[in-house]
């Protein structure tokens, strides 16, 4: 059977207000907003002043821009990516719960740079100290909920480097939870944009984003009042999430995503100059695909592509559904329709679970799926037969 899908998909224009600090040197705020306008960018002038730079329509996975997107550099606090990755992973397997509570050791409380100025051997919940490293970048948090998870930073680390090796980030080495300088810590640009897309998954990942400011009340009562460290969330249209990222050694740094209809494209920015040229250059890679590009739905995970007969369970009939969504990425005003095909066989037998045939499109395959389906007793086939002969 084939099938051809057609999704039409309008994209707004964009402009940009950013903010940047011109006094700070080693920290990640911006105390004055200063607005400036962000023209629309064509293929030809996508150039990056910074060392690395790299593009990533997160929805359809293709790569728009890249600069050096291989190259080892220091990455300085956008290393809690990796961080938020572990730390929600043990959320999904039930390791930890939002409501948890964590003790702060001395190590913890200890952390220089970024921080939320956590009191020593005092409890915190997990989402306080998830939300200090969102928006606050706050190290100190970063390593109680090291500690809490594995019994030091340094096991909490070797599952980073576990995950990003699972995500296929060979270009990265992690040497701590914070970002913090560390002789023979690094990544790529490439590698920042994928572990990125993958938190992005988790269902823990829009909780905290889009705070702007909030005050953090310590067991004690003093009260902490933070500001986020990516000031795109307050002035770039539709930013959803990111992290910033600065130390002497890495230069100014942003991973950064926004989201129009269905388009989500990841800027990675490393090694700016100063502030402005990360938060701008970082706009010009979005502003790019907003104005150049439009994501296709072709395949929607939501909607059953038919029915299937199943042998030998209760009902005859089930319907089946593709495993994910497939995007295709055109260029606006582009008239590209590929093919889809469908494979799946006309019938199964029950019991059955998961995958039973595939969607072609684009040299890519969707699996097709079905859901848990129990075959019929004993008791159940009676029920059918008196049903049928009305007994």
């Amino acid at each position: 059977m084939k099938k051809k899908i057609f999704m039409p998909l309008s994209v707004m224009g964009l402009a940009c207000l950013v903010s940047f600090c011109p006094n700070c040197e080693n920290c990640e705020c911006e105390k004055e907003p200063v607005a400036f306008m962000i023209q629309n960018e064509n293929e030809e002038e996508m150039l990056s002043a910074s060392k690395a730079a790299f593009l990533l329509e997160a929805n359809s996975g293709e790569v728009l821009f890249s600069k050096d997107e291989l190259k080892h550099l220091p990455v300085a606090s956008m290393t809690k990516i990796a961080t938020l990755a572990v730390i929600y992973d043990a959320l999904a397997n039930n390791e930890i719960k939002m409501d948890d509570k964590v003790l702060v050791s001395a190590n913890a409380s200890g952390m220089g740079g970024s921080q939320a100025f956590l009191d020593m051997n005092s409890e915190y919940s997990v989402a306080d100290l998830i939300k200090s490293i969102v928006i606050a970048s706050a190290n100190d948090s970063c390593v109680a909920m090291a500690e809490k998870l594995y019994g030091s930073e340094t096991q909490f680390v070797n599952k980073m480097n576990d995950l990003a090796r699972k995500l296929g980030c060979e270009n990265t080495n992690f040497k701590n939870c914070t970002g913090l300088p560390a002789i023979g810590a690094y990544s790529c640009a490439k590698d920042m944009a994928v572990i990125y897309q993958y938190i992005m998954k988790s269902p823990h990942y829009g909780d905290f984003n889009k705070t702007w400011m909030y005050d953090l009340t310590h067991p004690s009562g003093r009260i902490t009042g933070l500001t986020n460290t990516n000031k795109l969330v307050r002035f770039y249209n539709g930013c959803d999430g990111g992290k910033t990222g600065f130390t002497t050694e890495a230069g100014h740094c942003i991973t950064v995503t926004s989201t129009r209809g269905d388009l989500k494209p990841i800027a990675v920015i490393i090694g700016a100059a100063n502030s402005k040229t990360r938060f701008a250059e970082a706009s010009k890679l979005m502003n790019y695909t907003f104005d150049n590009y439009e994501n296709k739905l072709l395949i929607d995970a939501a909607k059953p592509i038919g029915q299937i007969k199943v042998n030998g369970a209760v009902e005859n009939k089930h319907k089946v559904y593709p495993a994910q969504n497939y995007y295709k990425l055109l260029k606006k005003g582009g008239a590209e329709n590929p093919e889809i095909v469908i494979n799946m066989p006309k019938d199964v037998s029950a019991p059955i679970n998961g995958k039973i045939g595939e969607i072609l499109v684009d040299n890519n395959t969707v699996d097709i799926i079905i859901g848990d389906i129990k075959k019929q007793n004993y008791f159940e086939i009676l029920q059918k037969i008196a049903k049928k002969y009305k007994i």
